[in-house]
């Protein structure tokens, strides 16, 4: 009875041998690696042939065991199982299987998937004063290797409903905070903070957590400041540049207007001088005379003078000039005057007589 009992125990230690070092003595070492709920399985069989291949199954609770299909007789020693798990509030396993032949395979020990291996990377905030109240906005990482849609990645809030935990402090007075849970059950959360000093630096940081294992955390945030500032004091300098929008408006509406005003305005033009009016020439005793009414008395004493002829070319000259002057040039613009019918006498005073002795020369 003793003997058969030490039996039956050597068989069990020898099949739980197997399946957890196979056939032939073969031992892996596996793990299992996850960053923001990805899952990569990674193992290492170092007395293993190069030319053995290897398979990969998963199970959620209740389900049975599924090939990975593109974890099936590989050669590779890693496989991304991270698209076969979407809910991670059930148990989820993993197990590695050596094909030693087609009809042989040896499967090891097989390894949970659940939030103890859990890590996340740090979210990322930002901030913002409106209506005297601090708004901060957290955004969440996205899960590797998981698409969500085609337009970007998957966070990690499309899979998991974390706590996300932001906190408030003052830059110069470490004192002086607020933080803030919440169970974020959107893409992206949003929290907001009241009764902060005006005129202070206040910064916020941000991390999150597995809804239901508060140790599978990710690091804070980068810290993100403002400057907070009396909606009073922010009416003052929107006032002030207001009002110099305004100026300008209206210093460059009234140089419009100016330039405006000034091509509608004519340049006087530089008038000829207009001739001198017959009233004019009236108040002279210049009135103008037609040289048809001109008739010209020659003292009857001086016709006889050897001068005469000299005096008559003279004459002849002198009137074609006064014919000239009255008439004008030609080109010249003529003015028409009206000696009133009457007509004019133009007297030539008698040339006075050379003496003798001048004659005789």
């Amino acid at each position: 009875m003793r003997t058969h009992a030490l039996t039956w125990t050597l068989e069990l230690c020898v099949t739980i041998s197997l399946l957890i070092r196979g056939s032939d003595g073969l031992a892996c070492n596996t793990a299992v690696e996850s960053l923001d709920l990805s899952c990569l399985l990674r193992w290492d069989c170092p007395h293993a042939s190069p030319n053995i291949s290897y398979s990969v199954q998963t199970k959620t609770q209740g389900d049975p065991w599924q090939d990975v299909p593109w974890c099936v007789w590989i050669s590779t020693q890693t496989c991304d199982v991270s698209p076969v798990f979407s809910n991670f509030e059930l148990y989820n396993m993993i197990r590695l299987g050596v094909h030693f032949s087609p009809s042989s395979t040896t499967w090891m020990k097989p390894l949970k998937f659940d939030y103890s291996d859990f890590t996340f990377s740090s979210p990322s905030v930002s901030v913002s004063w409106k209506h005297e109240r601090l708004a901060v906005k957290v955004q969440f990482p996205c899960s590797a290797n998981r698409r969500c849609s085609e337009e970007g990645c998957c966070p990690v809030t499309k899979l998991i409903d974390p706590w996300t935990t932001v906190t408030v402090y003052n830059q110069h007075n470490s004192s002086d905070q607020q933080s803030l849970t919440v169970w974020t059950q959107e893409l992206v959360s949003s929290v907001e903070f009241s009764g902060l000093f005006w005129g202070h630096n206040y910064c916020a940081v941000a991390n999150f957590s597995f809804p239901t294992f508060s140790m599978a955390a990710s690091p804070k945030s980068a810290p993100r400041c403002v400057k907070t500032i009396s909606d009073a004091g922010m009416l003052l300098p929107m006032m002030s540049l207001g009002i110099c929008l305004i100026s300008l408006f209206l210093f460059l509406l009234l140089t419009l207007f100016l330039q405006k005003r000034r091509r509608s305005t004519p340049e006087p033009e530089s008038q000829p001088k207009n001739h001198a009016s017959s009233h004019d020439l009236l108040s002279l005793g210049l009135a103008p005379t037609d040289p048809c009414d001109i008739h010209l008395e020659f003292d009857q004493s001086s016709i006889n003078s050897p001068s005469s002829l000299h005096l008559g070319q003279n004459l002849s000259l002198t009137i074609e000039d006064v014919r000239d002057t009255v008439h004008g040039d030609p080109g010249a613009d003529v003015a028409d005057w009206d000696s009133g019918g009457r007509e004019s006498t133009l007297t030539i005073p008698p040339a006075s007589h050379p003496s003798e002795e001048t004659w005789d020369k």
